[in-house]
């Protein structure tokens, strides 16, 4: 009998995001702290020197549009909001523009990653 794999939870697909999106941060030496508080609107913080972050990970950002408006309002004077998602568009860059936060596609910055490890691997030939 083959058994198939039952679909994934929206918050398991929310998990898996929320841990590649850390492996980026990570890779640029920042100190990710993942959030236990159920009070805080992000998923972690990622902090490196004087930059200070509040990394929110959404699959799709047209369904939390609404929790980020609040979100904005909570976060510590000394972070930045950064959204990061599967997909963008104008309305979405528009939105970001508008309540002052960073939004970037998983993508884009999984390729800054990429490009960081290469740099690091040649530096060390």
């Amino acid at each position: 009998m083959v058994r198939m794999n039952a679909p994934k939870s929206r918050k398991q697909l929310v998990q898996e995001f929320v841990n590649s999106c850390t492996l980026v941060f990570k890779s640029f030496e920042y100190d990710v702290v993942i959030s236990k508080n159920k009070s805080n609107l992000w998923h972690y913080t990622a902090a490196k020197q004087d930059k200070k972050y509040v990394v929110y990970c959404a699959p799709e950002i047209k369904k939390v549009k609404g929790l980020l408006k609040v979100a904005i309002n909570k976060i510590p004077k000394d972070h930045r909001l950064v959204v990061i998602c599967n997909q963008i568009d104008a309305s979405d860059e528009e939105f970001a523009e508008g309540f002052d936060f960073t939004l970037v596609t998983l993508g884009k910055i999984k390729k800054y990653g990429e490009a960081l490890l290469e740099a690091k691997i040649r530096e060390s030939d």
